[in-house]
């Protein structure tokens, strides 16, 4: 289990057997243990067995930080608290029916992978008793594993994301809001812009939020630690803005719908080629960054526009 700091960690979960796809950070206390988007339930087996060569334990967990609901973060969460019921999980207001009750989550996720789609990728989903629920909005201190945390609502990927800082350590957990990278040789990120809530002003507002925390590292879910926040940060603000470009002008085009996403698709692999990272560095992608689902959402979010 890599280490982050001190009693910081992270797990790769190994989605889909492939490594750097999933990752979840791990707190380790005499407090207790906390973790960070624990995933989804597919890969459960291969976080409980990640924690237990560490000596942990499920009835170990006292809380999980959860940055989103979205299931490749937050899936295993029900199946956690159906074996502890001690846990106390952490999600934002807008995010907090669905955790108690899944079943539109999962119907939404049925639609786009199919129901035996949706078992192999993502698991079993059970829903998490209100009780063991702190619901934020954005702006709180919270603790978990004896750390203090501060937490800011941070939108833009989805209406229910918030992120979270770790002062001692200058340590933004961040989730989808810093975008997606899987070399720390090369400063090159990706947007995930997955349906329905893409919303590129919400989402620079939210990079805002995180450097105003001033963190030294960034974690990301898609895929763990990068101690050049900075240059990180504003990277994917660079490539947020490029990319979400790529899917206005293929939308405004005079092509069918089948030859804009081609042109979308060609332009953002050309993007990454430019960016210096190779084939083999960006392999996570197709598994947590479609880029089919990413020109859905910008469709979304540029179709909106137009009829605001």
């Amino acid at each position: 289990m890599p280490s982050i700091a001190r009693d910081i960690s992270y797990i790769d979960l190994n989605f889909c057997g492939t490594p750097k796809a999933i990752a979840t950070g791990v707190y380790m206390s005499s407090a207790g243990v906390a973790l960070v988007d624990p995933g989804p339930g597919s890969c459960l087996d291969t976080l409980t067995a990640a924690l237990a060569a560490q000596g942990i334990g499920v009835r170990d967990i006292e809380s999980v930080l959860l940055t989103h609901i979205h299931l490749d973060h937050a899936g295993a969460t029900g199946l956690l608290v159906r074996e502890n019921p001690r846990i106390k999980v952490f999600v934002h207001e807008k995010g907090a029916p669905h955790v108690i009750d899944p079943s539109k989550l999962v119907n939404s996720a049925n639609q786009l992978w199919g129901v035996d789609g949706v078992k192999k990728l993502w698991g079993t989903v059970l829903s998490v008793p209100e009780s063991n629920l702190t619901v934020l909005r954005g702006g709180e201190h919270i603790h978990g594993a004896g750390r203090r945390f501060d937490v800011q609502y941070t939108p833009g990927h989805a209406s229910h994301h918030v992120s979270y800082f770790d002062g001692s350590e200058g340590l933004a957990w961040a989730g989808d809001t810093a975008g997606l990278r899987f070399t720390p040789s090369v400063v090159f990120t990706l947007p995930p812009t997955p349906p329905p809530d893409i919303d590129l002003e919400a989402w620079r507002e939210s990079l805002a939020k995180l450097r105003a925390w001033h963190p030294q590292t960034v974690f990301i879910t898609h895929f763990g630690p990068y101690s050049d926040a900075p240059a990180h940060l504003d990277h994917l603000e660079t490539s947020l803005a490029d990319v979400g470009e790529m899917a206005r002008r293929a939308l405004a085009s005079e092509a069918s719908d089948d030859e804009k996403y081609a042109r979308f698709k060609r332009d953002v692999e050309d993007y990454v080629r430019a960016g210096g990272v190779t084939d083999e560095d960006v392999r996570p992608l197709e598994h947590v960054g479609p880029l089919e689902f990413n020109w859905r959402g910008l469709v979304r979010y540029w179709k909106k526009k137009t009829s605001a």
